[in-house]
């Protein structure tokens, strides 16, 4: 497949190097980059322009059993359910399973009642519209918990308060830009229970005294969050990607 441009500064194809199918990607870096990525164990190498093609097939021929051991372990995992955000639907926030309910010609918004989650609608709200309407409203309910918590960290380790982002992330909890002073956070988190929420903001809080996740970082986490590593476990077990947790069902019973 010849490259395919995506801007002045990058170019993308499909090959298959050492039997693994991959994305190559050539842009303006300074190293190669290889990542695997949920849920289906995608293979994507990024790399400076004008690498040679001998650098990039040693690469991924040296690489070839972390690659395999990667895609294993994500398609393991529980896979995806496709949601059609219709009444009777199960969906998860703070931790809790809710029933949707759409409502016509209620106030076209989101909201909480008993156990259900209530959406109004028109006529002309299809699953890509309501998809959008309930992922605003977990985006609203994280901008509304996530400052609190992180100034509350930012002042116990003794840190600036960052600025707070909340994005769609494929395969991260939550990022940090040190010189930036700035944190982001995985919109998936507002389906996850408080405890993993905070974790997370303590994790990312931490990387603006320790960039790395070397010694002196975990040391700090177990400081803080004793219990950091069942937490991660949690998280893990419920993957980023996924709408519910395993064995958990889109059907309200």
């Amino acid at each position: 497949m010849p490259p395919r441009p995506r801007s002045r500064t990058e170019t993308r194809q499909l090959v298959t190097i050492a039997g693994i199918e991959l994305e190559l990607v050539e842009r303006r870096v300074k190293r190669l980059s290889l990542r695997v990525s949920p849920p289906d164990g995608r293979v994507r190498l990024t790399v400076p322009h004008g690498t040679p093609g001998s650098l990039i097939r040693s690469t991924v021929a040296e690489r070839a059993a972390w690659i395999a051991r990667h895609q294993q372990r994500f398609r393991a995992l529980p896979q995806p359910h496709a949601a059609r955000y219709e009444t009777g639907e199960t969906h998860y926030y703070a931790g809790e399973p809710y029933r949707l309910e759409l409502r016509p010609g209620a106030p076209r918004r989101v909201t909480l009642e008993g156990r259900r989650l209530v959406m109004g609608v028109g006529p002309a709200c299809d699953a890509a519209a309501r998809e959008r309407r309930l992922e605003r409203w977990y985006r609203e309910r994280l901008q509304e918990s996530l400052p609190p918590l992180v100034e509350r960290w930012a002042a116990r380790l003794e840190v600036p308060v960052p600025h707070v982002g909340v994005k769609r992330m494929k395969t991260r909890w939550g990022s940090c830009n040190p010189r930036a002073a700035r944190v982001w956070f995985a919109l998936a988190l507002a389906r996850r229970r408080p405890e993993l929420v905070a974790y997370i903001v303590v994790h990312e809080v931490a990387h603006l005294l320790v960039p790395d996740h070397g010694p002196r970082f975990k040391a700090l986490m177990s400081r803080h969050v004793p219990r950091w590593r069942e937490l991660d476990a949690e998280l893990d077990a419920w993957p980023l990607w996924a709408p519910l947790p395993a064995g958990a069902d889109l059907r309200a019973p």
